[in-house]
């Protein structure tokens, strides 16, 4: 039976094992930090459900899965595979290493990386994804190309390859041909966020040689001066994760809905749940203002600290409907709703009762926010050279999206 060895905060805790195509996971006697809800300490070994509902969330999506399988020769439908190729630097504070393999005999020194390095690299994510032609063992979740990259200290310009203790701090992602100026998109909107008060992680634009990246701070990573390195790890979980859902994306395939994920937050250990609830529902309705069809299980994260939950920062907003190419409809209902055109308030008033919370509620933080969205605008706005088109068109959505819930129909 092949096994990986798991390392959890630096520390082996138990072996992920594959037979016959199926996935167990057994903790060690020294483990004593759970990895996820799912996966309590026991004795025993998790079934292939349990097992792969965690693990194969680790891994990367779609083209950039298959990327990664064609460049390493394994194929992109064996998450163990993938793992035993790409597992030393995941989300959270999880790591895999291929049985026997000694950790502790990593290289644990800061390995420089030039801007026109990081600039090639951009430009060639797509034969070469996650930094394999570097042979870093990076798994990164999501969709969209991506790279992960130490910069030290965080406001310079001094970039370096995560190797050993030295983990990564920030994703930096490049520009998509397909999608014109996501970029800038993405930073729009998280900025947006930001500004409105809600919790978004930190993000910037910045030009590498040439190459535009969209730099975004890992919120999975803390300083810590106790530390050779002055960083730490974070445990993460995504709602798919902790909803059981290893394959399962949309609403519509049998992925989290709204309703999943706020019982989820209601029914289990958040440091501050109250905050925690309303945080959730105040990104569910960002999401429709801004037109992120994309706002997924995937998309909504949890942090273990100090034996509790706390919401991640948000991350991935982007407003997808700008892109005609794309499917409007939203990853999860709002009031049974998918098609963002046909919804107005009465379809938030009637999630609201669906989750078992009164219509004023929501309809609070519909009018809060619209109100903070409208007076952001402009200022955020200043921040992008008028080329960036696509700003303009976001805007002009989050105009007519706000028009929608401005009153009943």
């Amino acid at each position: 039976m092949v096994g990986l060895d798991v390392y959890f905060y630096g520390k082996k805790i138990g072996k992920l094992t594959e037979k016959n195509s199926r996935l167990s996971f057994k903790y060690n006697e020294y483990a004593d930090t759970p990895l996820s809800v799912n996966l309590p300490l026991q004795k025993e070994a998790f079934n292939d459900k349990l097992t792969r509902s965690f693990f194969n969330n680790l891994l990367p999506e779609e083209g950039i899965r298959e990327a990664v399988a064609k460049y390493k020769q394994v194929s992109p439908n064996n998450p163990f595979a993938l793992l035993q190729e790409i597992g030393g630097e995941c989300a959270g504070a999880v790591e895999l290493y291929p049985e026997g393999y000694v950790k502790e005999n990593e290289s644990s020194v800061l390995k420089p990386i030039t801007i026109e390095k990081i600039a090639e690299l951009l430009r060639n994510q797509a034969q070469v994804p996650l930094l394999m032609g570097e042979e870093i063992r990076l798994s990164l979740a999501g969709a969209q190309q991506k790279i992960a990259l130490a910069i030290i200290p965080e406001d310079s310009d001094n970039y370096y390859l995560p190797q050993g203790d030295y983990i990564s701090t920030h994703i930096i992602k490049p520009q998509n041909h397909y999608f014109k100026d996501i970029i800038y998109n993405e930073h729009f909107c998280m900025s947006l966020a930001r500004k409105i008060g809600l919790s978004a992680a930190v993000s910037f634009v910045r030009d590498f040689a040439g190459e535009k990246g969209y730099v975004v701070k890992r919120f999975d990573r803390e300083k810590d001066t106790v530390l050779p390195t002055g960083l730490k790890r974070i445990h993460q979980e995504d709602f798919c994760q902790v909803l059981c859902l290893p394959d399962k994306k949309y609403q519509k395939e049998g992925g989290a809905s709204i309703k999943q994920c706020y019982k989820f937050i209601a029914n289990n250990d958040f440091s501050n749940k109250a905050d925690a609830l309303i945080s959730f529902l105040k990104a569910i309705v960002f999401n429709f203002i801004i037109g992120n069809s994309d706002a997924h299980g995937k998309n909504f994260s949890l942090l273990h600290k100090l034996g509790k939950y706390e919401l991640s920062p948000l991350y991935d907003l982007v407003s997808t409907q700008v892109y005609e190419m794309l499917s409007p409809d939203l990853a999860m209902s709002v009031g049974g709703e998918y098609n963002p055109n046909l919804i107005h308030r009465n379809h938030f008033n009637n999630m609201a009762k669906d989750l078992g919370i009164k219509p004023n509620i929501i309809e609070k933080i519909i009018d809060e926010m619209t109100s903070l969205i409208i007076n952001s605008l402009p200022e955020i706005k200043k921040q992008f050279s008028p080329e960036v088109e696509i700003i303009n068109k976001i805007e002009m959505l989050i105009c007519s999206r706000i028009e929608q819930i401005s009153s009943c129909f």
